[in-house]
């Protein structure tokens, strides 16, 4: 009972410090708003009431229900007086009351945190991104919303695979066949049989429950986690100094001079992780003992008979990243939470048009997470092909100049491991994480090692920060700018320093907007900038090629000296200072559109890598559906900046400093590229153009 209030508690807490809201702008009721809906209909008076006496805010006096009056997107699931009632019976059940009654509460405090989850978590607020969304809009099984409910929390939907008419909201909470789609001037009603609560359970405090609970399904790796010391860890949700800071107007709106815009600091500095997790299936079947009476002895037994880390250190110090459980366990886990819908990040990749509701995949898309614990690289995969996303797939592609990049075979050694993610494939969404079960082993094999080694690790910027994927900044549905301060004592990266207070440093998310970045967005940084980022690891020593995506189309690109090195204090300048307004559109580069000729083709291409640039991929267009790839661009082109040795066991930084005194220049970073040796300098078969 005391867990369950606090949880409540905290959903309140959710709800954070918000404007007063204007209702100058409220329509005349010529038509009808949510408000006006719900009030004209009894099934809804309960819901009214509490819409009326649920505050936006703890810093605002304007009801939800006068917001429901106002101008703006709002996607509305009303329970029902019934729907409402259930809710109230299951707190008995919980015995945080004694009857079902909102007299029966044992004090205010926890009567308004129960009101406020019932009542924030019923309304998707999507105003500042414009959207509202009927049912045909409403995404596919196990995905989320891409807007979050006024509590700040993500709902999802699943289908019933029989009647696809059927849905629940969050598995539990059915949306009504009849009354649904209702269309108001402010955005969309949708009646739902139960009240939308999102578990406050996070990562840590679920695999603490499941370790001893062999229902659960998860019961071993539960364990394997706890006694490698990770619950605390895992339970984190938010990061509560950035909190208090954000609410004390610490982070002041930056104008940003160019467009003649204001550009806010993001609300929070959310901590998000993903488990892929082997079922306790599995381990029965690979152990041969029931799952009550598998121990940690016989996992780490079975670990070092696999081989997977004949390097790792074989004892019960199992906290300790050289250890060889910790390796294992820790293999499975990201810094950031995944939601389905993320798992494989579509946008513009050739051929997919990301405006077509449901549109299968073209070309493969991929990203290269890096791990908890010992820093290692985890792939997450999807094509056409493949049928879904799976972790740690290597098939053949057909990547010559004149194909289509598709997968063209996949040996067995090389399939992966297939994510499930339909109706009743056991995944579980939490507050600040996601559990995928999976059905094979996960390991940082040699195998899996050696077929990184062999391909080009392509990187979007913001991919690189686990926050950017955490605070939903990554693919976003929606045009948005964010901007990071950059003191000192208040910075929002991880991987990411700003070194110098002279920095006006931005995240753009180009959605919609055909501009020609990977994946949308990219990093921005203008003023005396000078920022550092952490480099992910390499798979294998050896010596690899880093390359910088730059769009050369805007003249406001600026001059900017690049270090590199394994000593953050010590890096060593590489060559001379890029220039980011040098482009294929400047001749000294020798860049020249493709024609049908190839072998004039790639003799352009080594001129340009003679000059230390690089066309633009043929994998990326710059608008949905496109055809006019970055490779045909002239504006968009790849810098060769390091090109060096590596080890996997070694930490590598990237310091961009600008060296002009106009502080209108920008640094621009859309991507960056690992190439290994073995690929841009192969004489019998050359780097391919995708």
């Amino acid at each position: 009972m005391k867990k369950l209030l606090f949880c409540c508690l905290l959903m309140a807490a959710f709800v954070g410090c918000t404007e007063t809201i204007d209702t100058s702008a409220r329509y005349v009721f010529r038509e009808r708003t949510i408000a006006s809906y719900l009030a004209d209909h009894p099934q809804f008076s309960e819901y009214v009431k509490l819409l009326k006496e649920q505050r936006v805010s703890e810093v605002s006096e304007t009801s939800v229900y006068q917001l429901m009056t106002a101008y703006g997107y709002y996607t509305c699931f009303a329970p029902t007086n019934e729907a409402i009632q259930l809710y109230l019976d299951s707190l008995v059940i919980k015995e945080i009351i004694p009857t079902a009654s909102w007299d029966a509460f044992p004090n205010e405090r926890t009567k308004d945190s129960i009101r406020s989850v019932i009542v924030l978590n019923s309304i998707l607020d999507g105003t500042k991104q414009e959207m509202k969304f009927i049912t045909a809009e409403f995404p596919k099984t196990n995905e989320e919303f891409s807007i979050s409910t006024m509590a700040d929390r993500k709902i999802s939907v699943t289908y019933d695979k029989k009647d696809l008419d059927s849905c629940l909201i969050d598995g539990i909470c059915p949306v009504s066949k009849r009354n649904r789609d209702i269309e108001a001037i402010n955005g969309y009603i949708h009646q739902v049989g139960y009240v939308i609560n999102p578990s406050n359970e996070t990562l840590g405090s679920t695999l603490h429950k499941f370790a001893y609970d062999y229902n659960s399904g998860l019961s071993v790796m539960a364990r394997l986690v706890e006694v490698c010391g990770l619950t605390d860890t895992l339970s984190q949700v938010k990061d509560e100094r950035y909190e208090s800071l954000y609410r004390n107007n610490a982070f002041p709106k930056f104008h940003w001079n160019l467009l003649n815009v204001d550009v806010e600091a993001p609300e929070h500095r959310k901590y998000g992780f993903t488990l892929f997790a082997e079922t306790d299936e599995f381990w029965e079947r690979e152990l041969h003992k029931d799952r009550k009476e598998i121990t940690i002895q016989d996992v780490v037994d079975w670990v070092d008979a696999q081989g997977f880390y004949p390097e790792a250190v074989k004892n019960d110090k199992y906290k300790e990243v050289d250890n060889l459980l910790n390796q294992f366990v820790t293999y499975h886990l990201l810094p950031e939470r995944i939601p389905v819908d993320k798992l494989a990040l579509h946008y513009n990749e050739k051929g997919y048009n990301y405006k077509v509701k449901n549109t299968p995949p073209t070309i493969p898309v991929w990203t290269h997470y890096v791990t908890m614990g010992k820093r290692r690289l985890l792939r997450i995969w999807e094509s056409l092909e493949s049928g879904g996303p799976y972790l740690n797939r290597f098939p053949k592609l057909n990547n010559g100049r004149r194909e289509d990049y598709h997968e063209r075979e996949c040996s067995e050694e090389n399939t992966g491991i297939r994510l499930n993610t339909d109706e009743g494939s056991g995944v579980i969404k939490l507050i600040n994480s996601m559990i995928y079960p999976i059905d094979k082993p996960l390991a940082y094999t040699e195998h899996v090692r050696n077929e990184l080694a062999k391909v080009r690790l392509r990187y979007d910027a913001w991919e690189l920060q686990p926050e950017a994927m955490n605070n939903d900044m990554r693919i976003m549905s929606y045009f948005m700018r964010y901007y990071f301060s950059s003191d000192p004592d208040k910075q929002y990266f991880d991987n990411l320093t700003v070194n110098s207070k002279e920095t006006n440093f931005m995240l753009l998310n180009g959605r919609d907007q055909n501009w020609p970045n990977y994946q949308a967005d990219e990093v921005l940084a203008e003023g005396l900038y000078d920022i550092t980022i952490t480099l992910p690891p390499v798979p294998k020593y050896g010596i690899y090629e880093i390359r910088m995506g730059v769009s050369t189309f805007s003249g406001t690109r600026g001059i900017c000296q690049v270090y590199w090195g394994p000593r953050k204090d010590q890096l060593v300048a590489q060559g001379i200072p890029v220039n980011m307004q040098l482009g294929g559109q400047d001749k000294m580069l020798g860049w020249e559109r493709d024609t049908d000729d190839d072998d004039y083709n790639a003799e352009v291409d080594k001129k340009m890598r003679n000059n230390g640039f690089m066309k633009g991929p043929e994998y990326i267009v710059a608008s949905a559906g496109g055809r006019e790839t970055n490779r045909l661009s002239a504006t968009s082109t790849r810098r060769i900046i390091v090109r060096e040795p590596m080890s996997p066991d070694v930490t590598y930084y990237l310091r961009f400093k600008t060296v002009q005194d106009y502080l209108e220049k920008q640094l621009f970073v859309d991507y960056l590229e690992w190439c290994p040796k073995e690929i841009y300098d192969n004489p019998e078969t050359p780097e391919d153009i995708w």
